[in-house]
């Protein structure tokens, strides 16, 4: 059974990188008044053009071909980093890395321009000393217009597990363009753009001779999500020391992505599912449905799966799927689920689910 939690849940955040330069701004403008326009043209999604990149040891072995396939800027100062590496053409599993990012300025004949930026860990606070290197990445020699970036990354030891690092790559890239733009500030499509914590699942089922409506135990949405993740189909067990997750947020972006994210118990990242999104024109009311897909998803079409908008506030959000399924009897029944959210950033009581495996 294909559910948002399956669609959404695999939900996403493309993106890609991009930075500012003093091309373009009035050197007449103060360094805050270059970094704010910097900002805006920086925040966005820019997605990588694809560039194939062998990487070596010192043996001359080939390691990790990491590519960077899309970075998201947010006016938080957070960002999105995803990038893939093949294990065969047909074979090609992607990571994504997320935290925050900050920015170098430098003053040359009195213009100041963007000079370099990093990507560094959730926990990174920015302090008086600017970072040598990202932990994540680090990013310079930056060209950035509202369109096109160009730029040289190095990805960070924070990447070991995925990458090769210690290797400067020069990319270019193009600026996804904006989801409804001229949205008023007050309709759906602002207020979704925020990172949601997923809270309850309910689930009704109707068939041509039941109507029954139940509370899905949230918990089986983490016990598969580990199954996924930490079972070893070699061995026919469970992988040691796969932490399991109890939490779980999902981020929309006004640029057509989302991202689960999913927690352990000490609220670190195991895992992410992402994907993309686009609001239904066919409806009565704008901004009140969705269609998603996953990268396995050709298209929005082929997905074929529309997310109903419930209702959103500044702190809730409740959204609704409905898809056809058979009964144990065979029978076509409607599954209609509804799952509720809260933002992110409130305090929050897992689920306290017990796993058995």
């Amino acid at each position: 059974m294909k559910t948002f939690k399956q669609t959404i849940f695999s939900f996403f955040i493309l993106l890609i990188v991009g930075c500012g330069s003093s091309g373009g701004i009035d050197p007449h403008l103060s360094l805050e008044e270059q970094q704010e326009i910097t900002n805006v043209n920086l925040v966005g999604k820019w997605k990588i053009r694809k560039s194939n990149i062998d990487f070596a040891d010192k043996n001359g072995s080939v390691q990790n071909d990491c590519s960077i396939d899309a970075i998201e800027f947010f006016e938080d100062r957070s960002y999105i980093l995803t990038v893939s590496t093949a294990e065969s053409p047909d074979d090609i599993i992607s990571k994504i890395y997320r935290g925050k990012y900050d920015l170098e300025f430098i003053v040359t004949n009195n213009e100041p321009s963007l000079n370099k930026i990093v990507l560094m860990d959730a926990d990174y606070l920015s302090g008086t000393s600017f970072p040598t290197i990202g932990s994540v990445a680090t990013i310079d020699e930056i060209n950035l217009t509202n369109e096109e970036v160009s730029f040289r990354i190095e990805l960070g030891q924070s990447t070991e597990d995925f990458c090769t690092t210690g290797i400067t790559i020069s990319l270019e890239g193009d600026k996804e363009e904006k989801l409804a733009p001229d949205a008023a500030e007050d309709s759906n499509h602002i207020k979704i753009q925020n990172e949601w914590r997923l809270i309850e699942i309910t689930a009704s089922l109707e068939g041509a001779s039941t109507v029954n409506e139940t509370n899905q135990d949230i918990c089986f949405i983490f016990e598969e999500e580990y199954y996924d993740r930490c079972y070893d189909f070699e061995t026919n067990s469970f992988s040691e020391d796969c932490q399991q997750a109890v939490t779980t947020t999902l981020l929309i972006s006004g640029y057509g992505t989302y991202l689960f994210t999913y927690f352990d118990a000490l609220d670190n990242i195991v895992s992410t599912d992402n994907g993309d999104w686009i609001w239904r024109t066919d409806t009565t009311l704008p901004f009140t449905s969705f269609m998603v897909m996953d990268a396995e998803d050709e298209s929005f079409e082929d997905a074929d799966t529309t997310i109903n908008v419930i209702s959103i506030t500044e702190t809730s959000m409740i959204l609704e799927e409905l898809h056809m399924d058979m009964d144990e009897d065979g029978n076509s029944i409607n599954v209609r689920l509804r799952y509720t959210f809260q933002l992110a950033s409130l305090p929050y009581q897992n689920a306290g689910c017990e796993f058995n495996f």
